[in-house]
């Protein structure tokens, strides 16, 4: 390491910046995928301009990968921002695909299992801003932080089963096939989503 190269607390601190724009890009998409929201459709256009601005502020956000050090810990902090980044690209398809629902009322569509899955995602993504940050000042706390994440991951992958169930039966005036099938990609998405934070914690742990 040269005098130059962030230390592993400077990039730790770095990612955690990462990852409260990411934070609160979910809580945008969560509004919008709620079934008990009064009428979210008529802020999309507000939250929608939030996740944009949000994801092209996340770009020079990861200058800092000039400064890791060329090391082992440089590559493992590789591994986290290749997944930071999936996980962003993965949001901005996700809002594209809301916008192909036009507008449509989600509560008529669903049951509440898409709140549940945008919920638990933002949660995990909250639990990786903390798990990040206790790397720095709590190590082992940290470990009880992973298993959040794990938890919640789990459940994820449970509720994706259920309420791709309930898509499949649901009745949406003449368009049934073109917004479940919508619906099953937002929700496939946010599962992949998920799976990217478990990932990215695990690697994080250990640095």
């Amino acid at each position: 390491m040269n005098e130059t190269d962030f230390t592993r607390d400077n990039i730790l601190e770095k990612l955690v910046e990462v990852i409260e724009i990411q934070e609160a890009i979910s809580e945008f998409v969560g509004e919008r995928l709620c079934d008990h929201c009064e009428s979210p459709e008529e802020d999309w256009s507000e939250r929608r301009k939030g996740i944009v601005k949000n994801l092209k502020n996340l770009m020079e956000k990861y200058d800092f990968a000039k400064k890791l050090p060329r090391s082992s810990l440089g590559i493992g902090v590789q591994a986290v921002l290749s997944y930071l980044i999936k996980i962003q690209m993965t949001f901005a398809q996700v809002m594209v695909m809301i916008d192909m629902i036009r507008g449509e009322s989600f509560g008529e569509v669903y049951l509440d299992s898409m709140n549940s899955i945008s919920a638990k995602t933002h949660q995990e993504l909250t639990a990786l801003k903390n798990l990040t940050r206790e790397r720095i000042e709590d190590p082992e706390g940290s470990l009880e932080t992973l298993n959040v994440i794990l938890r919640l991951e789990r459940e994820i992958d449970e509720d994706n089963i259920v309420i791709c169930r309930q898509i499949s039966t649901a009745s949406v005036d003449g368009e049934t096939d073109y917004t479940c099938y919508i619906l099953r990609k937002i929700v496939s998405e946010l599962e992949h989503i998920s799976d990217y934070i478990k990932d990215a914690a695990e690697i994080i742990v250990d640095i």
